[in-house]
């Protein structure tokens, strides 16, 4: 990956793949731990999308960590803010060439500023704002925060039940498309900031063996839409 532009390099530490067709800004928030938010900047209109490479554990969002099990883990998946500056179809697909890497992804909307340092969690539901999520919600009044669950896509095994007791399928009815190392979200968004909390969600106790960091490739493509692709059919 290649470093963002010399004018971003005091506000963001990550890397943005050279592959880019338009290029992340914004600040880097802290989070509790070593993690970080990413504001990936505004986007712009079609054909110009947002383009990030990065990694993640493949049990990120899944959160089997041996104390959360089943709900996200805050601590590891990897978060980002986006702004989408008009009422439009936006479309999120998170992909990874590693086979040990089962891409998904939660959306949220937000008041319009989402400062990572304000919200202190170790997990968070996967499929709403409410139960282990509600540490996103603003903790102040007129504080900044998550004010809505918008969807969500996972191309994990199975469903699952999550600690907060919800059912955790392959993503938001109609609106999702899943398959192997590919999840992907399309809906029409109103004009504002959106979260999105990124991992791999291998739901079980062993996922496998780590990479020599502990954490898999993946690729988040956002843009307008829609453009989810269609279930090749079954052969004659």
């Amino acid at each position: 990956m290649k470093k963002m532009n010399s004018g971003l390099r005091h506000a963001i530490t990550t890397l943005m793949a050279g592959s880019a067709l338009a290029v992340a800004s914004g600040a880097a928030m802290a989070i509790p731990g070593s993690q970080v938010i990413v504001d990936l900047g505004t986007l712009k209109g079609q054909p110009t999308a947002i383009q990030f490479e990065g990694t993640a554990p493949n049990y990120a969002w899944d959160g089997w960590n041996g104390l959360t099990p089943n709900c996200g883990w805050a601590h590891n998946t990897r978060w980002y803010t986006v702004t989408v500056p008009y009422y439009a179809t936006v479309q999120v697909t998170l992909s990874s060439g590693d086979e040990r890497l089962k891409p998904a992804f939660s959306m949220w909307k937000t008041n319009g500023s989402f400062v990572g340092a304000n919200h202190l969690s170790h997990k968070y539901n996967q499929v709403s704002l409410e139960g282990s999520s509600i540490f996103l919600k603003p903790q102040t009044p007129g504080g900044d925060g998550a004010i809505a669950f918008v969807g969500y896509a996972n191309a994990g095994d199975q469903p699952f039940i999550n600690c907060d007791g919800e059912t955790v399928k392959k993503g938001t009815p109609t609106l999702s498309y899943v398959m192997p190392g590919t999840a992907a979200f399309s809906k029409t968004l109103t004009k504002g900031q959106y979260l999105l909390a990124v991992g791999g969600s291998c739901n079980s106790q062993d996922c496998g063996p780590a990479g020599p960091t502990g954490v898999f490739p993946f690729k988040l493509d956002i843009r307008k839409g829609p453009i989810l692709p269609l279930p090749t059919p079954p052969a004659p």
